[in-house]
C-alpha cells in the first residue's frame, strides 16, 4: 500500500476509535423526530441492529479510503464523507454529502441525510442509494447519549419547473418505438397538488402522446393520484429495467418485452404506513383501458437500429402478439412493500385487478406479484431469490393481459426470447453470491462469483411443467458474463450484460 493510502487508513481508524470512546458508557441514542419521517425510520432500524456511529468534523470531509472496510453498518455524523472503502452494511451519512469513490463497494445502502449521494461508475452499491435533501438532524451529547434532533429543510416547491434538462425526461429505447423521448413540465398550485403533464415522442412509430399524473396529499400517510395517458405498454418490465432494456436493444438487438398500445386512465387512493422495520404502500382504485396491436416492425418504412443484432428476425425484428380490440374497466387493489430485519431484507408488491367489461364479455381475476429477498449466510456470501408470479383464475384473458419469459434476462438456455407466455406464469430465480475478496483490481474493485438457479414456465390456463436453468456468473462493477444451461435439453448460454440487470 503507498504511504498516502497508509496515512488516509490511519486516519480513518483513529476518527472511529475517537468515536468509540466518546460513546463510551452511553446506552442510548435518541432520534426526536415525527413518527412517519423515512429519514428517522432509516436510522431507528440502523441503530437497532450491529452499527458503528463515527463524528466527524464539517470543516472538512472525512476520507474512509479503499482498502479499509467497516464490518458492519456505520453512521457517519456532522460532515461530508468520501467512501472508497467496503462495508459489510449500510453506510448513512448526517448532515452531509456521501461521495462515492472508485473501488467502494457497499453491501447494503448508500444513504445521505440532509444531502445527497455522489456516485461512481466504478463503485458498487448493492442495496442502491438515497438522498433526503430536505431533511436533516441536529446532533448534540446529553448525559444520556447522543440526541438526533429532526430538522424539515424543506422549501415550498415551485409553481412551475422543468425537471433534468429543460424539462426532457430520461429516454428510452426499443425495438418497436425506436427513441421515446418525453418532454414536460411539473406544476405545483398548492404545497399539495401536484401536476405532472408530458407529451412523448416515439421515433420510431412517428406518434405523440400525451399523458398527465395528478397527486394531492391528504398529510403524510394518505394521497389520491390520477394518471391518464394514451402509450405503448408492457406486461413484461419485470425483467430488466428501461436502462437495461434499452442498452440491450441499442447495443445487441436484444428486446426483452412485448408491446401493444392503449389508451389507459387510473384513479386511486394511496395509504403510506411506515415503522422502523417497514414501509408499506396501499393502493385501491379503478382503472380503464381500450388497447390497440401495435404495427409491424417497417412501420415508417425502415427497421429499428442496433449496433449489432439488427438481421436477427428472432430479437429485433421480433413481432409482436396481436392483442384484442376493446375496453377493459376494472376496479384493482395492490401494495408495494419493503421488509427489512437485521440483515434479512424483503421487498415487493401486488396488483390484483377484477374486471368488470372486458371484450368478449370474459369473466376472470388476475392476480400478479413480485418479490426479493436476500440475506447473509457465511462471512460475505449472501443468498438472493426473486420471484415473479401470474395467476387467473377464471376465462382466459384478452391478449393484453398476458406476460412472457424465456431467453435473455430469464431463461436464456431454453427456447427463443419471449417463447413462453400466457395467463400463468411462475418464474423462480436464486442466486448464492460469494465474493472474490482476495482479487483486488485498480478502480474495479473485487469480483463476485455467483452460483444461479432458475426456473419457469408459463401458459394459457394453466401452468406447463417448469423448465430450469443452470449455472454461473461473474461480476465485476458494471459488467457480468453469465453461462446457463438447461439440464434437460444441455442448450447453453454465454452472455455479457450489465451487473443492474436482474
Amino acid at each position: 500500500m503507498r504511504r498516502g493510502s497508509w496515512l488516509a487508513a490511519l486516519i480513518a481508524v483513529g476518527v472511529a476509535t475517537r468515536a468509540a470512546a466518546q460513546h463510551a458508557g452511553q446506552s442510548t441514542i435518541q432520534i426526536e423526530a415525527p413518527a412517519r419521517a423515512e429519514p428517522a425510520r432509516i436510522l431507528r432500524a440502523a441503530i437497532a441492529g450491529p452499527h458503528d456511529i463515527i463524528l466527524t468534523d464539517s470543516t472538512r470531509r472525512l476520507m474512509l479510503p479503499r482498502g479499509t472496510t467497516l464490518p458492519r453498518t456505520s453512521i457517519v455524523i456532522g460532515g461530508n464523507v468520501s467512501v472508497g472503502a467496503g462495508v459489510r452494511g449500510d453506510i448513512i451519512v448526517v448532515g452531509g454529502d456521501l461521495f462515492l469513490s472508485p473501488g467502494a463497494a457497499i453491501d447494503g445502502r448508500a444513504i445521505a441525510i440532509g444531502g445527497a449521494v455522489y456516485g461512481s461508475t466504478l463503485a458498487v452499491v448493492a442495496g442502491g442509494t438515497q438522498s433526503f435533501r430536505d431533511a436533516t438532524f441536529d446532533a448534540t451529547t446529553t448525559a444520556a447519549g447522543l440526541r438526533l434532533d429532526y430538522r424539515d429543510t424543506e422549501e415550498a416547491p415551485a409553481a412551475f419547473e422543468l425537471p433534468l434538462v429543460a424539462g426532457l425526461r430520461m429516454p428510452s429505447y426499443d425495438r418497436v418505438q425506436g427513441a421515446s423521448i418525453p418532454w414536460g413540465p411539473i406544476l405545483h398550485p398548492t404545497a399539495r397538488v401536484e401536476l405532472d403533464p408530458t407529451v412523448t415522442y416515439r421515433s420510431h412509430i412517428g406518434e405523440w402522446d400525451p399523458g398527465i399524473a395528478v397527486v394531492v396529499r391528504a398529510g403524510d400517510v394518505w394521497s389520491l393520484t390520477l394518471d391518464a395517458r394514451r402509450g405503448t405498454f408492457t406486461n413484461d418490465a419485470w425483467i430488466q429495467t428501461n436502462l437495461v432494456n434499452s442498452f440491450n436493444t441499442l447495443v445487441a438487438g436484444v428486446d426483452s418485452r412485448n408491446y401493444f398500445r392503449a389508451d389507459r386512465g387510473e384513479v386511486a387512493i394511496r395509504r403510506t404506513d411506515r415503522t422502523t422495520t417497514l414501509e408499506l404502500e396501499t393502493a385501491f382504485g379503478v382503472s380503464t383501458e381500450q388497447a390497440s396491436s401495435v404495427g409491424s416492425p417497417d412501420t415508417l418504412g425502415g427497421r429499428p437500429w442496433s449496433l449489432f443484432g439488427r438481421g436477427d428476425a428472432d430479437n429485433l425484428r421480433r413481432p409482436n402478439p396481436p392483442v384484442q380490440r376493446g375496453r377493459i374497466h376494472s376496479a384493482f387493489v395492490g401494495s408495494n412493500a419493503e421488509w427489512m430485519v437485521g440483515d434479512v431484507r424483503m421487498k415487493g408488491w401486488y396488483r390484483i385487478e377484477l374486471p368488470w367489461e372486458t371484450p368478449g364479455d370474459v369473466r376472470f381475476v388476475q392476480v400478479t406479484a413480485d418479490g426479493t429477498i436476500q440475506f447473509p449466510t457465511f462471512g460475505l456470501q449472501r443468498f438472493r431469490a426473486d420471484v415473479h408470479v401470474v395467476a387467473t383464475p377464471g376465462d382466459t384473458t384478452p391478449p393484453q393481459r398476458f406476460a412472457y419469459l424465456g431467453g435473455w434476462g430469464t431463461l436464456p438456455a431454453t427456447g427463443g426470447l419471449l417463447s413462453l407466455g400466457g395467463d400463468q406464469l411462475l418464474y423462480v430465480d436464486s442466486r448464492y453470491e460469494i465474493p472474490l475478496q482476495r482479487i483486488k483490481i485498480p478502480f474495479v474493485g473485487s469480483p463476485m462469483f455467483s452460483l444461479r438457479h432458475r426456473a419457469g414456465s408459463a401458459g394459457v390456463q394453466h401452468l406447463p411443467r417448469l423448465t430450469q436453468n443452470v449455472g454461473a456468473l461473474l461480476t465485476l462493477s458494471l459488467v457480468r458474463v453469465e453461462y446457463a444451461v438447461d439440464p434437460a435439453t444441455r442448450k447453453q448460454s454465454l452472455g455479457v450484460g450489465l451487473s443492474i440487470a436482474r
